[in-house]
């Protein structure tokens, strides 16, 4: 009896120092309002880095066809799931932007209540998770602005009508409010970390480049297991969202030209994603014939991907020129480089910066350019290789996210103790 009391009070008292230290330890809630956190690969790689730092993450994000409403990972990361409905309309974005922000709202209560948090960590789109976080920095929470889209540019992309209307001042005021509010900002590139110091008018300490890079320890080459790729037969990939600016009408205007102009019969493409133009996209396919040679596979993620992405001979990034893309860096160059995948893309001003000489580029929105880039690397297996080997590299020596996720960390330390922050980066006065 005696043993058995010992051991419950040993127990007992191991509970406590548990609950204590997790009391006293680094908690920060990240909120995505723009889709599932099983699908962001940048903030699956954030979540990570910062776990392997010592924080405790509570996660609340949109909630996809495969995710439960709650989800534990380990002791310091839980998942929250919210319903987000999804229309076309502008009352329909009005309709999805009430409810994040609704059930956004209650479920950070919720994690304060049971996990408690000290920094608020907001990944845009849409800017308006400031309005979730207000409360909680008015109480001495930091709150951090996770920049991954601009907003604005977006909207003139898809309608460069809209650029004196009502609706674009609305979105630049939530832009503004999510600078103004932050402790401070975690952008994607040095284009973006530009308009955080012109418009946003942030000082630049404040200001930390976190690049979309991949894992090189997760994201690497995958032997075939499942697929079976017939001797001889050529795949060209495409990895990423089918939205209206992500242009991937342009591939399918290309591979048309590739088969029924050129009659290659030895070519297939793989087009691995969705989005809110698929709908279209597999229209377009059907009617330009060639859906034959098109396969969609749909999200996905982990093994299945890298087997597929891995077989595929060359990677094409088919988005357009316009104010959006041109200053943005697209992850899927980068993921391909990763694999040592020749890549062909639109020439455009962020594309450089990350594929430099691995790349074969294209004038910005010229299809029958496109297609005749695809059929170089076709034909030309070495530099196929050549390409493959040079985006590889470039990856290794600047692009990975080891090169990012230093910088995540001292964002946050920066937001925390912002004269720490300073000194660390040799910024002080």
């Amino acid at each position: 009896m005696e043993l058995l009391n010992i051991f419950w009070i040993k127990k007992s008292k191991k509970k406590k120092q548990d609950k204590l230290k997790r009391k006293k330890a680094k908690k920060a809630l990240i909120f995505i309002e723009d889709g599932s956190f099983t699908y962001d690969n940048r903030v699956r790689r954030e979540a990570q880095t910062l776990i392997e730092a010592g924080w405790f993450l509570s996660v609340i994000s949109p909630r996809s066809d495969v995710d439960p409403w709650v989800r534990k990972i380990n002791k310091r990361l839980y998942l929250y799931f919210y319903p987000k409905p999804t229309f076309k309309s502008l009352y329909g974005h009005i309709l999805e932007t009430l409810f994040s922000l609704f059930l956004g709202t209650l479920l950070s209560i919720w994690v304060l209540i049971r996990h408690g948090f000290s920094v608020f960590h907001a990944c845009n789109p849409m800017d308006i998770v400031w309005m979730i976080a207000l409360p909680y920095k008015i109480l001495g929470k930091k709150f951090i602005y996770d920049q991954h889209d601009l907003v604005p540019e977006l909207i003139l992309t898809r309608d460069v009508k809209k650029r004196k209307s009502l609706l674009l001042k609305m979105i630049l005021f939530f832009e503004k409010q999510s600078y103004r509010l932050a402790d401070c900002i975690i952008v994607v590139n040095e284009s973006f970390r530009k308009i955080a110091i012109s418009r946003g008018q942030k000082p630049e300490e404040k200001i930390f480049v976190v690049r979309n890079g991949p894992d090189l320890n997760n994201f690497k080459i995958v032997p075939p297991k499942k697929i079976r790729k017939p001797v001889g037969e050529l795949w060209v990939g495409y990895l990423g969202n089918m939205n209206p600016q992500d242009g991937v009408e342009n591939l399918l205007k290309a591979a048309h030209l590739i088969l029924k102009k050129h009659l290659r019969k030895d070519m297939k493409f793989i087009l691995i994603g969705g989005g809110s133009s698929f709908p279209e996209i597999l229209k377009e396919s059907k009617k330009l014939k060639i859906n034959n040679a098109v396969i969609f596979t749909g999200k996905l993620y982990g093994e299945e991907l890298l087997e597929i992405l891995s077989a595929c001979d060359i990677c094409v990034q088919p988005d357009p020129l316009n104010p959006l893309n041109d200053i943005s860096t697209m992850n899927k160059a980068l993921e391909y480089m990763a694999l040592e995948k020749p890549v062909v893309a639109f020439d455009l001003k962020e594309t450089r910066v990350s594929c430099g000489d691995a790349a074969l580029y294209v004038t910005p929105n010229d299809v029958e350019e496109l297609a005749e880039k695809i059929l170089i690397l076709a034909d030309n297996p070495r530099l196929r290789e050549y390409l493959g080997k040079k985006g590889r590299e470039r990856v290794e020596r600047g692009f990975s996210w080891a090169y990012s996720a230093p910088n995540l960390i001292l964002a946050y330390e920066r937001a925390l103790n912002p004269r720490e922050g300073w000194r660390e980066r040799g910024l002080e006065s």
